[in-house]
C-alpha cells in the first residue's frame, strides 16, 4: 500500500500490533505491518534480552516498543520503599473498585507475596532511573518508534527519543484525551 503511514514508518501495510508476546512482534513485523512490543512488566536486563531477540528475527524491519512510564512518577515510587510503599499509595476507593472488579468476574486477586519474593525491583520501571533505564534500553535498539502506555509521555522520554530520532506515540483511552495530546504537541 502507498500511504503516508506505510512511507513514514517504512511498512508495507498502516497496521500496528501490540503484543507483550516478542513471537507477535516479530511475525506481524515480518508480514509487513508494524509490530510493537509492550514491555510494561520488563525490567531493563529482560527487555534487552526481549529485543535483542526481535532484532535477530525482524532482519532489520522497523518495530517498536511502549514502555509504561507514567507522565508524573509518584513521590512514593522514588523514596525507594518497593512494592510496599507503591500498594499504599493507592487510595483505598480503587482497591475497593479493584477488588470488587475481581470478584464479579472471577479472577483471583495478585499473589502481592509472590511478587515481593521474585521481583526485587517491585515496580521500579514506574520510578524516574527506573523509567530511564527502560527508554535507554529500548533506545539502544534500531526500533522505529517509542510509545508511552499511559497517555502524554513524559517529558523525559520525548527529549531521549527526539534525540535518537525516534517518533514517540501515546496510548489514549479517549477522544478528549487525544485531542489533549495534539494541543500538547502541537505547542512543540
Amino acid at each position: 500500500m502507498n500511504t503516508e503511514v506505510c512511507a513514514r514508518f517504512g511498512i508495507e501495510f498502516p497496521l500496528f500490533a501490540f503484543s507483550h508476546c516478542r513471537d507477535v512482534v516479530a511475525a506481524f513485523t515480518n508480514a509487513g505491518g508494524f509490530g510493537v512490543l509492550g514491555a510494561v512488566a520488563y525490567t531493563p536486563d529482560r527487555l534487552e534480552e526481549e529485543l535483542r531477540w526481535i532484532d535477530d528475527h525482524v532482519r532489520g524491519r522497523p518495530y517498536g516498543v511502549d514502555v509504561l512510564v507514567p507522565g508524573k512518577i509518584d513521590k512514593a515510587a522514588e523514596g525507594g520503599g518497593g512494592l510496599d510503599a507503591m500498594l499504599a499509595a493507592i487510595p483505598d476507593e480503587h482497591w475497593t473498585f479493584l477488588t470488587g472488579l475481581f470478584a464479579k468476574y472471577n479472577v483471583p486477586l495478585p499473589d502481592f507475596e509472590q511478587a515481593r519474593r521474585s521481583n526485587a525491583r517491585g515496580g521500579t520501571q514506574v520510578t524516574h532511573r527506573g523509567a530511564t533505564e527502560l527508554i535507554d534500553v529500548s533506545l539502544a535498539h534500531p526500533i522505529g518508534l517509542i510509545a508511552s502506555a499511559l497517555g502524554t509521555p513524559p517529558p523525559l522520554m520525548v527529549e531521549k527519543a527526539r534525540e535518537a530520532g525516534i517518533p514517540v506515540a501515546a496510548l489514549v483511552g479517549t477522544s478528549e484525551h487525544a485531542r489533549r495530546l495534539n494541543a500538547i504537541t502541537e505547542a512543540d
